[in-house]
């Protein structure tokens, strides 16, 4: 399942390079191995895991690309005896101490810091990811629409939150993807708020951030309702922001680029008048991480590959007002996208 991905790291290697796989998430990419302490160890034609004891059985049965050794000491398990002129290390998961410890223990081998070899590879999904993605997706969305009936006044922003991970559970989901955000009333012009005991009322706008998890795969989605009839300036708000995030979904195809599908959105809400209320990245891709690479923000002159799944998620937050936020999970074709997170795009009255 996993050897096209070792091959993929492997044509990125020169033949005196190898790669040293430190980070958890990476290794399980490569080589579909989960356990708490691993490492891998990449060459132009080799792939060798090391773990312990522990995992000797579980790493048996999750891997079949890859050679597996057992020890304590991963590092010298793979590096020993090695003289590689270019061991390259993963720079944002190696600490400095232990960097110069490897290259104590190690003379012989040169050890250079590289940043996002393996996640730029995972950027790029294969079909059996695609497929856990959406299936999170269609979980969320379920549980989402399972959930509203049960949303009234008085209802908490926690006991909310409960209500909506333990669907998701009850659906399938091996976990949510992260803390559900659920932010009423002025809570909703909060981005990234926590829900608390407040309850909700009449009149109050819902923002409901959230996702499932699956297979170890994310999913993200975000709607914000309102509870009751809708203020004019509630009703103009969302109008605003769903206009801009369909006009981002309408630019998003492969071969495009980010910065186009950020402008999109960003003369849309201009027009509307909200861009200034607009405060966050338009978006993040989705994965084996729930942000992972790549980011808008960060690929301003990068074109979108085909199957990169990521966010589309403009908002605009009135202070002590209230906040909307319309979020989607799409996966990138060439011909436009696949909307992952199906679910209405209305005001909907609670």
């Amino acid at each position: 399942m996993t050897s096209h991905r070792i091959e993929r790291l492997q044509n990125e290697l020169a033949d005196d390079q190898a790669l040293y796989v430190t980070n958890l998430i990476n290794v399980r990419y490569l080589c579909g191995f989960t356990g708490s302490n691993g490492a891998l160890l990449v060459t132009k034609d080799s792939a060798v895991l090391a773990t312990d004891s522990r995992y000797e059985i579980q790493s048996a049965n999750q891997t079949c690309d890859v050679e597996i050794l057992i020890g304590r000491n991963l590092s010298e398990l793979l590096l020993a005896g090695k003289s590689q002129s270019q061991m390259l290390v993963e720079g944002n998961d190696i600490s400095v101490n232990a960097l110069e410890a490897l290259k104590e223990a190690n003379p012989k081998i040169t050890f250079q810091a590289t940043d996002g070899v393996v996640e730029h590879l995972r950027s790029i999904k294969d079909e059996s990811e695609l497929q856990l993605i959406r299936l999170a997706c269609q979980i969320s969305t379920q549980a989402l629409n399972d959930t509203l009936p049960k949303i009234q006044i008085g209802v908490s922003e926690r006991h909310l939150r409960d209500l909506l991970e333990n669907r998701m559970r009850e659906l399938g989901a091996d976990d949510i993807a992260f803390a559900s955000i659920v932010a009423s009333g002025p809570n909703s012009a909060i981005p990234h708020h926590e829900p608390t005991t407040r309850e909700l009322s009449s009149g109050d706008l819902l923002k409901i951030d959230f996702g499932a998890k699956v297979d170890g795969y994310h999913s993200d989605c975000t709607r914000t309702f309102v509870m009751g009839k809708p203020a004019e300036w509630q009703i103009e708000l969302h109008q605003a922001v769903a206009q801009a995030q369909q006009s981002g979904r309408d630019k998003i195809s492969s071969a495009v680029k980010f910065s186009a599908v950020e402008q999109s959105v960003n003369d849309s809400l201009s027009e509307s008048g909200y861009r200034e209320f607009f405060t966050h990245g338009l978006g993040h891709g989705v994965g084996l991480e729930i942000h992972e690479e790549p980011f808008f923000s960060r690929t301003q002159t990068g074109k979108i590959a085909p199957n990169t799944v990521i966010t589309i998620e403009p908002g605009a937050y009135l202070p002590e007002r209230g906040g909307v936020r319309i979020e989607d999970t799409v996966a990138v074709t060439s011909q436009g996208h696949d909307n992952y997170t199906q679910f209405s795009y209305e005001l909907i009255e609670l």
